[in-house]
């Protein structure tokens, strides 16, 4: 027996603004749901100019130091972001699978939830990046810094560890609260 259950529109809005993943047809969508949902996508000139052209979008980067990036939820499989300029950058749920990002900066870049399946991130710099429940499955981190990254729950089943630094100084998972 299948029962209709009516669920506040104000909770399915906060739900979507966590992170939640909730299929609501087009045409029962209020326009706060697509707001709500709309905040959870990337910038879109920011991924057209990071697909279209990496020298410029390190020119881009280095113009405009202050911008975060917001790559949120953008789709970069197999993407070759080889040398990027992606420090900060906001890559929360993005599809990085089978992804170049040999030497590739990524400095304080949250990478919560992304896929990381298969990357090469070789020789990248991930220090003090986050990447809580990240997937690196298969992925070549080989010579890359992930200094006091966030690794909480990160899957790297079958990940290349070879020559990384996984070392863990100044964050706070590492800090001993203790005093003394």
């Amino acid at each position: 027996m299948r029962t209709n259950i009516t669920i506040p529109r104000t909770l399915i809005a906060a739900l979507i603004l966590a992170g939640y993943a909730l299929t609501v047809p087009a045409a029962q969508a209020t326009p706060t749901l697509r707001a709500a949902a709309a905040s959870q996508r990337a910038d879109a000139d920011q991924v057209a100019l990071l697909k279209r052209s990496l020298s410029e979008w390190n020119q881009w980067r280095t113009d405009n130091p202050d911008i975060k990036p917001d790559l949120t939820g953008a789709d970069l499989t197999e993407a070759n972001l080889v040398d990027a300029n992606l420090t900060d950058a906001n890559l929360t749920d993005a599809n990085l699978t089978s992804a170049r990002l040999e030497r590739a900066i990524l400095i304080g870049a949250n990478l919560t939830n992304a896929n990381t399946l298969s990357a090469n991130l070789e020789g990248a710099n991930l220090t003090n990046a986050t990447l809580r429940h990240a997937v690196l499955a298969s992925a070549n981190l080989t010579r890359a810094n992930l200094h006091d990254a966030d690794l909480t729950e990160a899957n790297l089943d079958g990940a290349n560890l070879t020559d990384t630094d996984l070392s863990c100084r100044n964050h706070p998972v590492c800090v001993s609260s203790s005093a003394g």
